[in-house]
């Protein structure tokens, strides 16, 4: 029965439902479009968020990613990061809106190429 809850737990996202609100989830990281879109798409949640890079370009990459793109394991449009990230609110979650965050860290990732 305590395993069975403690695996409940594990799995349960945080709402980040104001700004400054932080949490882990556990979701795809992406880069879409060739944009610079950087996405997190929140398994089990239908939720994505948007991974805003304050007070950098637009082509700018997330810190706590750059060694998955400077060692060239990570080519944005051909794949993937699967792991749990640790983020913060930027704005108000807003039903039906992408909701920017500040990505601070990453654990247990996964280059998933296509």
């Amino acid at each position: 029965m305590i395993l069975l809850v403690a695996l409940a737990l594990t799995s349960v996202q945080p709402r980040l439902a104001n700004v400054g609100d932080c949490g882990w989830v556990h979701g795809q990281y992406v880069e879409a479009n060739g944009s610079f879109v950087h996405r997190i798409f929140v398994r089990g949640t239908g939720r994505v968020l948007y991974v805003d890079i304050p007070d950098e370009g637009d082509d700018a990459t997330p810190k706590p990613l750059a060694r998955y793109f400077d060692s060239g394991q990570f080519q944005p449009q051909r794949d993937q990061i699967l792991g749990d990230f640790y983020v913060c609110a930027r704005k108000r979650r807003s039903t039906g809106d992408m909701q920017p965050v500040e990505l601070k860290r990453v654990r247990r990732v996964r280059v998933l190429t296509y």
